[in-house]
């Protein structure tokens, strides 16, 4: 999820597609589609109208009465839910961004990873319902900040499996995508339900600081791409 820019030089620039002798490669290997097929568009299309949805459910819990008698103290009543809405759509906002990203490389689709990325899809509609609960009681209790990381956390997770199933299956990602660029990806990855993960304990000790350890992801991921620039590894050939 972590949204770390441009690859490292050298684990960089993995062509996007694949050519014909590749994608015959993949045919032969009889995933249930590929790249530019109708079955493959619509997986993604899927995923797009799921985080879409996802985003906008984000926002139906912050209403607005119909008479407004004082908007500044209705703005204050609101600011937790505002609060909770913005965290929340940046992080499925990265998740998008790393789905998105993920996709680039990953070229073909077979039905085990399918049904990963439908699992992944599924913790990201679910996201609304803590995101609601996380202000909604008493931020001293430690349930609301420890549902909201283990959901979020779940979600990083099966985002990873998604990347780790799709890199070791023959035929999906192309062999162009070098072992270095793979490596990065994964580093991409590992943050987001690290640090959700880490900050469980933390909310059962201090609930309210809990959610500023969230904040470790930005610093992450502007960090990652320096760090993985350290080893280089050229690309592998295309076959």
């Amino acid at each position: 999820m972590t949204d770390g820019g441009e690859p490292p030089a050298g684990a960089a620039g993995p062509p996007i597609g694949v050519d014909g002798a590749a994608q015959r490669g993949r045919r032969a290997l009889n995933p249930l589609s590929v790249a530019g097929n109708l079955e493959y568009d619509r997986v993604l299309f899927f995923s797009d109208a799921v985080f879409a949805i996802a985003i906008t459910l984000l926002v139906v819990d912050i209403r607005v009465p119909a008479v407004v008698a004082n908007a500044a103290q209705e703005l204050s009543k609101s600011e937790t839910k505002i609060l909770s809405f913005v965290i929340s759509f940046l992080v499925i906002g990265l998740f998008w961004m790393g789905h998105h990203r993920l996709f680039r490389y990953i070229t073909a689709l077979d039905r085990t990873l399918i049904f990963l990325n439908l699992l992944f899809l599924g913790t990201i509609a679910f996201l609304p319902y803590p995101t609601a609960l996380l202000f909604a009681g008493n931020t001293r209790q430690p349930a609301a900040p420890v549902f909201y990381a283990s959901c979020v956390a779940a979600a990083g997770l099966l985002e990873l499996a998604v990347w780790l199933y799709a890199t070791r299956a023959k035929g999906l990602v192309p062999a162009s995508v070098s072992p270095a660029y793979r490596r990065y990806e994964l580093a991409q990855l590992l943050p987001t339900p690290v640090v959700f993960g880490l900050s469980i304990p933390v909310a059962f000790v201090a609930p309210g600081v809990a959610p500023f350890t969230w904040i470790l992801l930005v610093p992450i991921g502007r960090l990652l791409p320096r760090i993985m620039r350290v080893k280089q590894t050229p690309h592998a050939a295309d076959n």
